[in-house]
């Protein structure tokens, strides 16, 4: 009985530990603000891909810090240098970690139907 009620407690344990180590998605999806009109993400679509990907380390450690945070890509009027939003989303060429127009423009090679919708700019899933 005893060693029981210690394995349950290790499991308990370990399941609590698990579901605070890892942020979950939102739901609903984010509101991407730059300099211009505003991109709704949806977080969820996204789930698929690793966190580290987009939210890359900082410091050797992992943050989950949004891309346009203070410190980090927080220039939201320029369109040239790490410090600049727009630039760290739209860059074609490869950056230190992944960057939307990037991993858009791979689903598009592989799926070209979807071009217009992945990298397009006016009417497509990021500026509808």
């Amino acid at each position: 009985m005893k060693k029981v009620m210690v394995l349950t407690c290790i499991m308990v344990f370990t399941l609590a530990l698990a579901a605070f180590a890892a942020p979950a998605a939102p739901d609903k999806p984010l509101e991407f603000k730059g300099s211009q009109k505003a991109v709704m993400f949806p977080h969820a679509v996204h789930a698929k891909v690793e966190c580290v990907t987009c939210h890359h380390k900082v410091d050797g450690k992992e943050s989950y810090a949004k891309c346009g945070s203070s410190g980090c890509h927080d220039d939201l009027t320029g369109k040239q240098g790490e410090k600049s939003l727009y630039y760290v989303v739209h860059a074609k060429k490869e950056l230190k970690h992944s960057n939307c127009l990037g991993c858009h423009s791979k689903v598009a090679e592989e799926k070209p139907e979807l071009k217009k919708d992945m990298t397009g700019c006016a009417k497509s899933k990021c500026h509808p």
